[in-house]
């Protein structure tokens, strides 16, 4: 089975049911619609996480859990091709042109996941599952443990 990453704040990190995503919507899902952003990585989750802490709060970096979760082998994955995800970004509002392209995946409700190139390193992927898929169930947390950002990446004191 393979696995995938995130990282999640430790009294959410045995959650696997999109809530967060849909109380704030993130790049591929709009508010209201439930969605687990994962990485292929951990690395990669790392990284996507750090970019979305605002750098005003990086002098206090939060302790994490890292999450490794297995998902079925034969799941049902739709793809967005760096070609797509290009076009996507050269939209006029590009989080609206992907948030569409997510929000009509979650709707069809066709493919436990959507797979689609990380805008921070293109030639890795992320993985968006959908919690309404029924081939959830076949998902798991394989293992989890705590995570705290290295001091270097905390901002420089002004």
């Amino acid at each position: 089975m393979p696995v995938v990453w995130r990282l999640s704040r430790p009294e959410f990190a045995d959650e696997l049911n999109g809530e967060g995503a849909r109380l704030f919507g993130g790049r591929w899902n709009s508010r209201g619609q439930r969605a687990l952003y994962t990485a292929s990585h951990l690395s990669l989750s790392i990284l996507e996480v750090y970019v979305n802490i605002p750098p005003e709060q990086r002098d206090d970096l939060p302790v994490l859990r890292a999450v490794c979760i297995s998902i079925p082998a034969n799941a049902s994955t739709a793809r967005v091709t760096r070609e797509r995800l290009s076009k996507l970004m050269a939209q006029p509002d590009p989080m609206a042109a992907c948030r569409a392209v997510g929000d009509d995946w979650i709707s069809r409700g066709g493919d436990l996941a959507l797979e689609v190139p990380s805008i921070l390193v293109p030639e890795e992927t992320n993985l968006i599952l959908n919690p309404a898929h029924p081939a959830m169930s076949g998902v798991s947390i394989v293992r989890t443990r705590a995570f705290q950002f290295d001091p270097r990446l905390a901002a420089a004191r002004r």
